[in-house]
């Protein structure tokens, strides 16, 4: 046990969380965190609560929780087989006399609270198994989906560009070539929902709108995540774009930008959108009209009287 405590606390060590940190963002008491990273976990209230103790800590500090889980799994069995061997030996002092008259009873007890304790181990294998073995599945299945939607060319057709989106021809009609050795691109289908987690990793200050609405302003510090769910948009405004780490539909893609960056992004259904700066028009001078001069008149010659 105290190979996977050594583990999640060199971890968060690493990271440079403290365990008030850990505290606030996990919303596990202290002293749960502190008993885990000792290997103490017959500290924690029970057994389900532990495995639930382990998986948060574990996603908190970036680990896979399957693996941290299995380790758990692992040492849980090896302390329960040696508990067995430690039952079935019997004490070497006693008369032989005294064994043969308690014998059958000690057996009959011992294979009783054998089966349990192997019925219980049975039971929480299986139980794990299954959980492990749904969730391959399920990230199979994903893959298995992505790699099948390949996009051939990047340059839509006329007839693409002039239909509407409800007559867009279904991905399934697409068949990826396989004779030519051409870069395909794998279509992620995306989600009903905007899915956005942030991960503060320099204290920075932020700005959060979801659909239009501003729910954070303020500062966070490094160690700290947001998760946002919005149905159409998602702006996020920071003042330090290395900083905060982004993660669309549990993909990570990076920092946001440079060290004291001021950046904005927006992320819709589709992904990432970079806003289009608008132009502010500069008024220009009307010439005033000026008044054209009208010609003069210019007077006749008067013929004089004859004398």
């Amino acid at each position: 046990m105290e190979s996977i405590g050594n583990r999640l606390q060199e971890t968060r060590e690493r990271l440079g969380i403290s365990l008030e940190e850990a505290e606030r963002s996990t919303r596990i008491r202290r002293h749960h965190l502190e008993a885990i990273e000792r290997g103490d976990f017959e500290m924690l209230p029970s057994a389900v609560q532990a495995r639930g103790f382990l998986r948060n800590y574990a996603e908190f500090l970036g680990l896979e929780a399957h693996d941290v889980l299995l380790d758990y799994a692992d040492k849980i069995q090896s302390k329960h087989v040696k508990r067995e061997i430690t039952a079935y030996r019997e004490p070497q002092t006693r008369p032989s006399v005294q064994v043969r008259s308690r014998r059958s009873r000690w057996l009959s007890a011992d294979i009783i609270v054998a089966a349990g304790i192997t019925l219980a181990i049975v039971t929480v294998l299986v139980w794990g198994g299954s959980r492990i073995m749904s969730s391959l599945r399920e990230n199979s299945a994903a893959e298995n989906l992505a790699n099948g939607f390949l996009i051939a060319t990047l340059t839509p057709t006329p007839a693409q560009i002039n239909s509407s989106p409800e007559a867009s021809p279904p991905i399934a009609q697409i068949e990826p070539t396989i004779a030519e050795p051409i870069p395909t691109t794998v279509i992620i289908v995306p989600s009903s929902q905007v899915n956005i987690r942030l991960v503060i990793e320099i204290r920075t200050w932020l700005r959060v709108t979801v659909d239009g609405e501003e729910i954070f302003l303020g500062r966070m510090k490094a160690g700290e995540t947001l998760t946002l769910i919005a149905e159409n948009l998602i702006e996020i405004s920071t003042g330090n774009a290395a900083g905060v780490r982004i993660f669309f539909n549990e993909q990570d893609q990076g920092v946001l930008g440079e060290l004291g960056q001021v950046v904005t992004r927006l992320w819709t259904l589709a992904g990432p959108i970079t806003p289009t700066p608008t132009q502010t028009p500069t008024s220009t001078i009307t010439p005033t009209v000026t008044n054209t001069p009208v010609a003069s008149t210019t007077p006749l010659p008067t013929l004089g009287g004859g004398g």
